[in-house]
């Protein structure tokens, strides 16, 4: 039901401003023109206040969980540092006689 009455709403503006557009040419460009240059502008810099505002407070509601690394972490860490380094090493290896043949 409600997207019936939005539509219903927008053919009705639609029609009235190719109305208004008709009638008053000059008005309906000044009224075209204000709203592209400060209403527009105007409603985005509401709009993106409003989600700064909502996010600040919902923020408050969330739980943050920190995690030590434990020793089986740094391990893994340590060994995918090794395997990096040697990943270098071989691909600085073949690079280095493809050059020189």
């Amino acid at each position: 039901m409600d997207d019936r009455i939005k539509y219903i709403v927008a053919l009705f503006l639609g029609g009235a401003s190719m109305a208004a557009g008709y009638y008053y040419p000059a008005e309906t460009f000044l009224a075209f023109t204000a709203g592209w240059l400060f209403i527009i502008p105007a409603a985005f810099i509401v709009y993106m206040i409003y989600g700064y505002t909502t996010y600040m407070n919902e923020r408050k509601h969330r739980i943050e969980v920190t995690v030590t690394p434990t020793e089986a972490m740094k391990a893994i860490a340590r060994r995918e540092m090794e395997l990096k380094k040697e990943k270098e090493e071989i691909l600085f290896e073949e690079s280095g006689k493809s050059i020189r043949r």
